[in-house]
């Protein structure tokens, strides 16, 4: 089964058709990437329009729907196209902008384009699964980011800034396969550990600094998501104290992670040491997410998901307790949730290691 016969399974009786053009959703659903392009699922028949520069690998990749060029009034031959089929009703995406939508209501007045929600969700909920061959693409990603974790800690010294070691992350993982890097490289050091999504910036990592690098690499569309923080030079009893809380909360959660609960309470895991350990409020992020084609994805482990957990979702680890103006821990893994227990997906250690 396809994953466009899979979409008009979840949106059930009483679909029309849909129009999907946000770039993930549509890359998914037609397994083929590029910067542009619209697909049309009907009931019995799905339409992959897109440009010039696109048509002649589209007809070769796209799956399961037939692949047309793009004319110059994209809305005409969409209009064209229900109205052969007799089309008067399509879900649009709740990611199309308010522009967008207007444009189609406008220009195809005799047609009700509805936002209601159920296209992403069915969408999402497909997503959200993961078949064998993505996790395959997620591990090659993270690989990579491995062998860049391996790389890098014979990089890092007192004198360079975050943005050198950034940059050298990212430089490391283009050059040994990635396809690029999967989300903005975060590398903090010192006081600016305790902000979570810090931008590297020129500060100088001193002796005596935790330093925490949160990054990915990207290939064949798929992210991975890594966080580790290492220690340069001699650390203090404090510094040890709080790290060790974080491995605590990690190593609990990683071994809580299973299909069947809640990301709720996989988020408590975590929270509950990282609280009792006197750190509260200073944990302020959920405990995960799941990540895939987009590096945030549904579900989230967190204090504000209920939903329960299914197999097969990859969901990243990463406990950490940040306090302002002095430094902050955090450590992350990706896990593949099975019905009783999970596959790390991550291989990179996750003891403190003092460069």
């Amino acid at each position: 089964m396809t994953r466009i016969e899979k979409l008009r399974e979840k949106l059930g009786q009483g679909f029309s058709a849909a129009v999907i053009e946000h770039g993930p959703n549509r890359w998914y659903l037609a397994e083929f990437h590029s910067s542009a392009g619209t697909l049309i699922v009907t009931e019995d028949d799905a339409l992959f329009i897109v440009d010039f520069r696109y048509i002649e690998v589209a007809g070769k990749k796209v799956a399961g729907a037939r692949v047309q060029l793009q004319e110059n009034d994209i809305f005409r031959q969409i209009g064209k196209y229900l109205e052969s089929k007799s089309i008067k009703q399509v879900l649009v995406e709740d990611e199309m902008s308010l522009g967008r939508f207007g444009r189609y209501k406008t220009l195809l007045s005799d047609v009700g384009f509805t936002s209601d929600g159920s296209l992403t969700k069915a969408v999402l909920a497909l997503r959200s699964v993961k078949e064998s061959k993505e996790i395959e693409a997620i591990k090659s990603a993270q690989d990579i980011t491995d062998s860049a974790f391996s790389y890098i800690l014979g990089y890092i010294k007192p004198g360079l800034t975050e943005r050198d070691v950034a940059a050298e992350l990212d430089h490391f993982m283009r050059k040994n396969g990635a396809d690029g890097c999967a989300f903005d490289t975060i590398v903090v050091s010192g006081a600016n550990g305790s902000m979570p999504h810090g931008v590297p910036g020129d500060r100088k990592i001193e002796s005596g600094d935790f330093v925490t690098m949160d990054y990915g690499a990207k290939k064949q569309g798929y992210c991975s998501d890594m966080t580790r923080t290492v220690a340069v030079g001699k650390v203090t009893d404090e510094m040890k104290k709080v790290y060790d809380t974080v491995l605590s909360a990690h190593m609990a959660a990683r071994e809580k992670a299973a299909a069947g609960i809640s990301g709720r309470e996989l988020d408590k895991t975590a929270r509950d040491i990282i609280y009792s350990a006197g750190y509260e409020g200073r944990f302020g992020h959920g405990l995960g997410h799941s990540l895939g084609l987009e590096i945030h994805e549904d579900p989230r482990a967190s204090f504000l998901y209920d939903h329960m957990l299914e197999p097969r979702v990859i969901m990243t680890i990463e406990p950490g307790i940040y306090l302002p103006g002095r430094f902050g821990v955090r450590i992350e893994n990706m896990v593949v949730l099975n019905e009783d227990s999970n596959e790390n997906l991550t291989r990179s250690p996750v003891e403190m290691i003092s460069l």
